[in-house]
């Protein structure tokens, strides 16, 4: 029994090392090898995930810990308990890695978009384009400036649409058709978290935040379906989140996508160039403001004094993760929208 717990520690310390210099140097020679590694793994997981009706990985986060404590407190010397808390923690960040966490490192193919900067004239009318856009969809739907969008789809209905529209992309890998996509049964920590939504990165599964108002859903949901493929990059999961929508056949979903642009773009010109900015908003449709208050009122509704804590961690985890920017890699978008915009 000895020998086999000596071979077991070295077999973990060998993963582990071989795990943390894979994660600490430029994947460039693998990096095709693993996109298929992903690929093969994904649709392993996710043949099953998509027959549980609920989020196998929500249950795991509440179960894997519990059962971690009890065998930590079982330990009866100090040294079994550090070498136990050790080994968990080389299991689960070879897990993580492995099952997806190496997408971060993965070469993208939406790099070109991310080089030229913008000027002011730019993205003013990149922001134009969107805001048009936006007002048309808007007054498509309600045949009304003042009224906001509203849908009579379900979390269910919604997430088909997003799955059919995500699959008529073509930066969607091959060979994928499964996106289990679930209510999160954290949903309601999320929104104190100022969160909306995450993948699970070892069941691969999409947990989404089902307090968020229904116009937010899509953008939500096609993001951490980006995330599904195996874009690991925030600004990047934005990108693909808002063409999926825009390009989408459903007017409510083409909606979201445009309403999601345009809030990016209007955050960056509001930094920038605030007489703009202020000419621009006036151009918004009632019921188009009516929705950036819906919105707004959900934030208000969770607002949390400890969200930042919890976004501090989150923007040192993608720093961690080769997301120099952290938690503004979101607001990257921008660039990409605008340059997209030029092509």
């Amino acid at each position: 029994m000895n020998r086999i717990l000596k071979t077991s520690n070295v077999v973990f310390i060998l993963i582990f090392t071989v795990t943390w210099f894979l994660n600490n140097t430029s994947l460039i020679k693998i990096d095709a090898a693993y996109s298929k590694l992903y690929l093969k793994w994904y649709n392993f997981l996710s043949y099953f995930a998509v027959e549980i009706p609920f989020s196998f990985g929500d249950i795991i986060y509440i179960l894997f810990p519990l059962y971690i404590i009890i065998r930590f407190f079982k330990k009866e010397r100090r040294r079994d308990r550090i070498f136990f808390t050790i080994k968990i923690y080389m299991i689960i960040y070879c897990l993580f890695y492995w099952s997806w966490g190496f997408n971060y490192n993965k070469i993208s193919n939406l790099d070109y978009l991310k080089k030229n900067d913008y000027t002011n004239d730019q993205i003013n009318t990149t922001l134009k384009f969107y805001i048009d856009m936006t007002n048309k969809t808007q007054n498509e739907i309600t045949n009304n400036k003042d009224i906001k969008v509203i849908t009579s789809l379900d979390f269910s209905e919604i997430k088909s649409e997003c799955i059919e529209s995500i699959k008529q992309q073509k930066l969607i890998l091959k060979n994928i058709d499964l996106f289990p996509v679930k209510k999160s049964v954290f949903s309601t920590p999320l929104s104190y978290m100022g969160f909306s939504g995450y993948i699970n990165p070892f069941t691969l599964e999409s947990n989404i935040n089902y307090n968020l108002p229904i116009i937010s859903l899509p953008v939500t949901i096609t993001h951490e379906m980006a995330h599904q493929i195996g874009y690991a990059f925030e600004d990047e999961a934005n990108f693909i989140s808002i063409n999926t929508l825009i390009n989408s056949d459903n007017k409510f979903l083409k909606y979201s996508g445009f309403i999601m642009g345009m809030q990016y773009l209007l955050a960056e010109q509001k930094k920038i160039d605030s007489i703009n900015y202020e000419i621009n908003i006036k151009k918004l449709n009632s019921g188009v403001i009516k929705n950036l208050q819906e919105k707004r009122d959900y934030y208000l509704k969770y607002e949390n004094k400890y969200e930042d804590l919890f976004k501090k961690s989150y923007d040192k985890f993608l720093k961690n993760n080769n997301q120099k920017a952290g938690i503004k890699t979101y607001s990257l978008v921008v660039k990409m929208l605008i340059n997209q915009h030029y092509q």
